[in-house]
């Protein structure tokens, strides 16, 4: 199993999701539907890609930088 970090470019802004999965088919097939469970109104999807994949282990983490603007 698999964590991956993925970037979503959505009509209501951009997205990072940390998905866990056994692959890429299934991760891509998995970011739709819980990216429509978090929104009361989902946006749609323009782009979505990996960024970042690592194997899930103790510890596995990913640091997510986040900008004041």
């Amino acid at each position: 199993m698999y964590l991956f970090k993925i970037e979503v470019d959505s009509s209501g802004g951009a997205l990072t999701v940390i998905l866990a999965a056994e692959n890429e088919e299934q991760a891509f097939e998995e970011i739709e539907q819980h990216v429509e469970r978090h929104f009361l109104y989902p946006p749609k999807l323009n782009e979505v890609a990996i960024v970042e994949k690592k194997r899930i282990t103790l510890g596995a983490a990913y640091v997510i930088e986040t900008r004041k603007g």
